[in-house]
């Protein structure tokens, strides 16, 4: 049996379907999309699958380097994770977006004897990672719970909320303690008048490889759980902007590693 392959065809549905791929991969990991890191991404991916196809005359080969070089490449190039852990988590997303789009599409062309069945199967496709992440984003909610928090200042004592993320991890490297994250606004008044000092932290994250955060050590922390109040003393918090933090009237972030 021979077949006829376009290039250009073949080029424009893998690059389309890498892009959608990374897109809903991005998406569900709650992470920025950088369209020309995406389009680099997509172009390397469609581009290195082709090359490889064209240049091999055994289809293992072809496999085996698309799957241990061409798509964890085009993944790393993507998003960039400094992590190990986190990698695994982008790549495991675009395999698995990659594998219900392009089952999308060979099931439609095989089975619907058609191409105009593919459009209804690919956004059934995209219909499912939606309810995925909406999963996903449920179970992330679960491990967020807000808390009501009593700040302990030289001034006096400040009521705030806060949520416990487990992914703030973040930890002073001058005293070793967990960083909480607190809008600046909260301590601005104190801060002006010279009640709390100001010292600079590191921090990298997403997108910021070497960044610094003021940071300011109170007298201590009231986290007003249920049964019993969790009391910290010392805490440090990690001053940031307003647009850090979600409209849920949540003043304080709290580390990871606090309770």
């Amino acid at each position: 049996m021979e077949y006829e392959l376009y290039a250009d065809i073949w080029f424009l549905t893998n690059l389309v379907m890498d892009c959608i791929a990374l897109g809903l991969a991005g998406k569900i990991m709650k992470q920025r999309i950088y369209i020309k890191r995406l389009l680099l991404a997509a172009c390397w991916g469609t581009a290195g699958s082709i090359g490889f196809f064209l240049l091999l005359h055994k289809f293992l080969y072809y496999q085996i380097l698309v799957h241990i070089l061409v798509n964890p490449l085009m993944v790393w190039l993507c998003f960039r994770a400094r992590k190990l852990k986190q990698f695994v988590c982008q790549w495991t997303l675009t395999y698995l977006s990659v594998i219900l789009l392009g089952g999308s599409l060979e099931w439609s062309v095989s089975n619907l004897t058609g191409i105009r069945y593919f459009l209804p199967c690919l956004l059934s496709a995209i219909v499912f990672l939606w309810i995925a992440e909406k999963i996903l984003e449920y179970f992330r909610r679960e491990k967020e719970t807000v808390y009501d928090l009593l700040l302990v200042t030289a001034e006096g004592t400040i009521a705030a909320k806060g949520f416990f993320d487990t992914g703030n991890l973040l930890v002073d490297p001058l005293v070793g303690k967990p960083v909480h994250i607190i809008k600046k606004k909260i301590l601005e008044e104190q801060i002006e008048k010279g009640k709390l000092l100001i010292r600079m932290i590191p921090f990298h994250s997403l997108g910021t490889e070497n960044g610094i955060m003021e940071a300011v050590t109170i007298e201590g922390m009231y986290i007003l759980k249920e049964g019993q109040p969790l009391y910290l003393e010392k805490p440090v918090l990690g001053l940031a902007e307003e647009r850090l933090f979600r409209d849920d009237g949540c003043g304080v972030i709290l580390n990871g590693k606090s309770l």
